[in-house]
């Protein structure tokens, strides 16, 4: 995951950088410290594996 500028972060499959309320979050279930940030257009691609779940609210992640 990376943060630009405080309030936007880049999507980890396309690269490309968003505010942070546009992005989600998918987390491994059996391991948190493996999550992946997608833009709405790759989640749309990727959509929701089984064994992860989608976070859509992230903004405490907004430094």
């Amino acid at each position: 995951m990376k943060i630009v500028d405080g309030d936007k972060i880049e999507c980890d499959r396309c690269e490309s950088v968003f505010p942070i309320g546009d992005v989600s979050l998918l987390e491994k279930e059996t391991n948190r410290d493996y999550e992946r940030v997608l833009c709405g257009d790759c989640l749309g691609v990727v959509g929701v594996p089984k064994g992860y779940t989608l976070r859509r609210d992230i903004s405490h992640l907004a430094q």
